[in-house]
């Protein structure tokens, strides 16, 4: 980094610390102390604590273990900083407390610098979160899902199922390409284009290039930084802030001209934001344009990856555990037979694949650091202070990886979620953490758990997944890593996908005509 922005940090440093004494001092009068942490250092605080890079949700359960307190707290130029390390702190902040813990942080790089203000995800309630979940909810709401988008889910699994026979080795591509067939269509009546789909396609560069931005940055605690000149020398991060901001730009604007194009010559399929367009024009609505561009764009952004990532990571357990794979299949074959596929109407019939789901959320939950909350109050919890501002963040991994709540957490074992005769012993549903807290909980996560339980079953029901082989027929042991994004992706890995069954096939093809 140049000296003069080296200086500028310095200099703002010093402001920012000399303010946050003062307010410090006002603020908590009684001096209560903050919950336990790293000390601080002068003027820089935790800098050098901080958790930037890797997978800082490892890094803050081990700070959690280290001081003995399921909430953290840090300090970065002035910037407090909260983690929430236990299902029972995060319940009693982010749910009974959630009129003060529920809003974003300012977020200048993804917000300011990207662009993505307008994402219902990290939007603040100043920035009209309210009625921009209002609309996205009405449309995932468990009757809506069911009746409409259930078929599309189907549907798209099958032609899944189909590409995972005809190019197994290209399994992550074909449960890209399902998971953005699916949200296309519900979201925009589009049909994608199996080969190489434009949106896709930029919905995964979206993802690509704005996964370094998502972790912690210079520019998130020091927000002065974003007014340095994209020229400027050790400044390249606005350059590529620049180009991330026109293909943010591009996914919430493009697919929505093309339904509105589409209902213009009456060719649209049913579709959230053609529904949307369409109310927008009746009496007395409020619906504005960017209202609806901005609604589908969050869908459109958001849903796909966090059922990409889960389905990954199912297809890792399943090469780790074969014993789970056989219990889940041994049910399937008595439940359902070899003579068609399951659909959801054989739920009930299946609790072994239900567990099996539940552990997937469980076992590598896709938001593992979850997304940033914000205090809009000065809080008191167990005789500690929480200044206004905080930035609070809940760890879903140590949360779901409690020892105390979770026998042998880093096990894939769905046995702990089985109903025992007594009803005793039943280990929590992750859905109280994984799909986030209190007013933030995910307005999708009726969709999501159902895509992801029609895609498993059916996955299960006709193939074996297992560890792939080299050309000497060697095992080749699996070597992942996990993204530290807002969605958390493994790495690319080998997988063996073959049919299990003598006329699976014929099967599939019976199912196609």
């Amino acid at each position: 980094m140049p000296t003069a922005l080296i200086f500028g940090v310095l200099a703002s440093a010093v402001a920012v610390y000399a303010y946050s004494l003062w307010r410090q001092h006002a603020s908590n009068p009684r001096n209560l102390p903050y919950p336990p942490g790293p000390g601080p250092h002068f003027l820089l605080g935790n800098l050098h604590d901080l958790p930037a890079k890797g997978n800082r949700w490892l890094e803050y359960q081990r700070l959690s273990e280290t001081y003995g307190s399921d909430v953290i707290h840090l300090t970065v130029l002035g910037t407090h900083i909260l983690s929430i390390n236990s299902q029972q702190a995060a319940n009693d902040l982010l749910e009974k407390r959630s009129a003060i813990y529920s809003d974003r942080p300012r977020m200048p790089m993804l917000k300011e610098l990207i662009g993505w203000d307008w994402n219902l995800v990290v939007m603040s309630y100043s920035e009209g979160f309210a009625a921009h979940r209002r609309l996205v909810q009405q449309s995932f709401q468990p009757n809506v899902v069911a009746k409409l988008h259930r078929p599309v889910m189907q549907r798209e699994v099958l032609t899944l199922l189909h590409n995972l026979l005809n190019s197994p080795e290209n399994f992550m591509s074909h449960l890209k390409t399902m998971a953005g067939a699916i949200i296309m269509m519900v979201t925009y009546g589009y049909q994608i284009d199996l080969e190489d789909d434009p949106f896709v396609r930029l919905a995964e560069d979206v993802r690509d290039r704005d996964e370094r931005f998502s972790a912690g940055n210079l520019v998130d605690v020091l927000p002065i930084l974003k007014f340095v000149p994209s020229w400027f020398p050790g400044a390249a991060f606005k350059r590529e802030a620049l180009y991330s901001r026109q293909l943010a730009a591009q996914m919430r604007d493009a697919p929505y001209l093309m339904v509105k194009k589409r209902l213009a010559v009456g060719t649209a399929l049913p579709s959230m934001i053609g529904s949307l367009i369409e109310e927008k024009f009746s009496n007395e609505s409020t619906i504005t344009d960017d209202l609806i561009k901005n609604c589908g764009g969050v869908v459109y952004s958001a849903g796909a990856d966090t059922t990409v990532a889960a389905l990954a990571n199912f297809f890792l357990a399943m090469t780790l555990y074969p014993s789970v794979q056989d219990c889940a299949q041994r049910e399937l074959d008595e439940t359902i037979g070899r003579d068609r596929l399951p659909d959801f109407d054989d739920r009930a019939r299946l609790p072994s694949l239900d567990c099996l789901v539940k552990e997937v959320l469980r076992w590598k939950p896709v938001a593992a650091l979850g997304v940033p909350h914000c205090t809009t109050a000065d809080d008191e919890y167990r005789g500690m202070f929480i200044p206004k501002g905080t930035i609070v963040l809940a760890n879903i991994y140590a949360m779901l990886h409690d020892e105390s709540v979770y026998k042998d957490p880093d096990a894939f074992s769905p046995e702990r979620f089985k109903r025992r005769s007594d009803g005793s012993g039943i280990a929590p549903d992750p859905a109280s953490a994984s799909f986030g807290f209190g007013r933030r909980i995910c307005p999708g996560r009726f969709f999501a758990t159902d895509s992801l339980w029609i895609a498993i079953a059916n996955i299960l029901h006709v193939f074996r997944l297992s560890k792939a082989m080299d050309s000497r027929g060697r095992v080749i042991e699996p070597d992942v890593t996990w993204s530290s994004g807002l969605v958390s992706m493994p790495s690319h890995f080998p997988c063996g996908v073959e049919p299990r069954f003598i006329g699976a096939e014929g099967l599939l093809l019976e199912t196609a005509g």
